[in-house]
Parts: structure tokens; C-alpha cells; sequence
């Protein structure tokens, strides 16, 4: 049972009917970061925010110290994802961010003939690593680069491509913001073993995102537009600073296939914040927790 909604949720994370068909990558689509997840990934807009820059490489507008975080995330006992990302000031108008994706699924059973006990056991595993540049233009607007490879490993066979990302930010007024971004841009890949291909084409997990936000007071609302496998997404969003240590925030995001609601809270102190969000699947697919500890020195 746990295999087949392994299967399932792998599935509907690509567009494609195979994990070595026109789409590969798919444990690289999840939400990344506990904050971004629980406001629905409506973040194009959002600064500041270490773990913005997996969605728009022009959010990291105004660190003036070094701040990391860690994220951990797990899909039942044998899928989970790991990351971790950092942003730190080079100049008065230039910041270097990056950081690392790290997604398993263990203990996956082969079979060559359908037996009910597997030949064997395999892996499978999808990385993301990438570092950049966010650049002040001016008090309003800011402009992001990043740059890196994936790497995707099933089983005996693996493959990889170099990807970049694109971003703008445009900070309206003191309450209203819009960003931009074009991420995961780059050629496909074949999948490899002993220098032999085994698969057809893979395309990266192209996202082009657009969107802004509104903060009245202690309450901040997002809208983002994306696109993602060829089709229109809608994530919204809000948070509410419920005291100075503590925040809450909700999502909903429309036209995906397993998920739509997430909720997530923020708990600070000092220099350290502890994120938390939630993710109900539909489809049997069970629930999602997502934890990140970050930093800042």
C-alpha cells in the first residue's frame, strides 16, 4: 500500500506517466520552506525571507547579516526532503544567496516479472543546488540571478542539467509589492547507466511566477499567479503577526491535483526563528509537516 501511494503521489507530481518520460525532477515541485508552504506559495512577491529565493532570486533585498536555515520534510516514513539555504550581504546594494535541495524516496521495490516478493531495492533521489545574486537597482526596485545544476538518480541510472533563475522585485509603495520570476530555466537531460541512455528527453520543472502583496497594519495579503506543466495556478495567501514572538498564516492555492489548503505559524526569538507548516493531501495521499530553523549572526 505504502509503494502505491508512493507511486501516486510521484505521479501526480509529474505531468508524464513514467519517472523516465518527458518529465523527471517531481519531488523538486513540492513547496520548499515551511513559511512559503503555510502562506500557499504565494511568495513572489515576499522579501527577505532566506528560503525566498528558491522562488525568486530578486527577494533578497535587504539581509545585513548572515542568516541561514535548515528545512526538513517527510511524506510517511520513506520520502523526505531536505535543504538548506543561506543569504548573506556583499555590498550595500548586493546580496549572495544560495543553498541546497535534497529529496529520497528509499527502499523502492524492482520487480522484473510480478512476483510478490521484490528482485530487489533501489533509490531514488532528486537534487537542486544553486547560488546567486540579488542586486538594489534602487530604493525600489531589485533584479536576481541565480545559477546551478539538478541531479536525478533512479536507481543505477542518473542525469543532469544546469539551470538558472531570473527575478525582479518592485516595491510600489511602503505597503504594496510585486515580484517576478522565472525559475528552474534550462536544456532537458537523458537519464544514464554504463554511458548508455535509457530514457527519452527530461524537462526541468519550469515555474514562471508573478504576483504582489499588501500589508495593513499586522496583516500581510499575497496573490501569485504561476505556471507550471503548461498550466495557470492561483496561490493565496495571508499571515497575521498575533504577537511579536508568534505568527500565523493560511493558503489556499487552486487547479493542482492533490492539494489546496496549507496553514503554518512562525515562532521568534531573538535572532532564531522555529517555522511550521501543514499540508492535508487529497487522493489518499495523507499529510504533509514541513519544520525550518533559521538563523541569523
Amino acid at each position: 500500500m505504502k509503494n502505491c501511494k508512493i507511486i501516486t503521489l510521484l505521479l501526480i507530481l509529474c505531468t508524464s506517466t513514467s519517472l523516465v518520460a518527458q518529465d523527471g525532477l517531481s519531488l523538486m515541485k513540492t513547496g520548499h520552506g515551511a513559511k512559503q508552504t503555510g502562506i500557499g506559495e504565494a511568495v513572489v512577491s515576499i522579501v527577505n525571507n532566506v528560503n525566498g529565493s528558491n522562488y525568486n532570486p530578486a527577494s533578497i533585498r535587504s539581509i545585513d547579516k548572515f542568516t541561514a536555515s535548515f528545512g526538513h520534510t517527510e511524506y510517511w516514513n520513506n520520502i523526505r526532503l531536505e535543504s538548506g539555504f543561506f543569504a548573506t550581504p556583499l555590498t550595500s546594494k548586493v546580496n549572495l544567496h544560495g543553498g541546497i535541495r535534497f529529496a529520497s524516496v528509499d527502499s523502492l521495490e524492482a520487480r522484473i516479472n510480478p512476483n510478490e516478493q521484490p528482485d530487489s531495492y533501489f533509490e531514488f533521489h532528486d537534487i537542486s543546488m544553486k547560488t546567486g545574486l540579488t542586486y538594489n537597482k534602487s530604493d525600489k526596485l531589485a533584479f536576481g540571478l541565480s545559477m546551478g545544476w539538478f541531479f536525478e538518480k533512479n536507481g543505477r541510472w542518473n542525469g543532469s542539467a544546469f539551470n538558472i533563475d531570473v527575478g525582479m522585485h518592485y516595491q510600489a509603495t511602503e505597503k504594496l509589492q510585486f515580484g517576478a520570476a522565472t525559475t528552474n530555466l534550462g536544456s532537458s537531460f537523458q537519464l544514464t547507466s554504463g554511458g548508455d541512455i535509457i530514457s527519452n528527453e527530461i524537462s526541468l520543472p519550469t515555474r514562471y511566477a508573478v504576483g504582489g502583496n499588501y500589508q495593513f497594519d499586522k496583516f500581510l495579503t499575497a496573490l501569485d499567479f504561476v505556471i507550471l506543466d503548461d498550466e495557470l495556478k492561483v496561490h493565496l495567501g495571508a499571515e497575521a503577526q498575533v504577537h511579536e514572538m508568534f505568527q500565523l498564516r493560511a493558503g489556499y492555492m487552486f487547479n493542482y491535483d492533490s492539494k489546496n489548503l496549507s496553514v503554518g505559524t512562525t515562532f521568534t526569538k531573538r535572532n532564531i526563528n522555529i517555522d511550521y507548516a501543514f499540508v492535508p493531501f487529497s487522493n489518499d495521499l495523507g499529510t504533509t509537516h514541513l519544520f525550518n530553523f533559521t538563523f541569523s549572526i
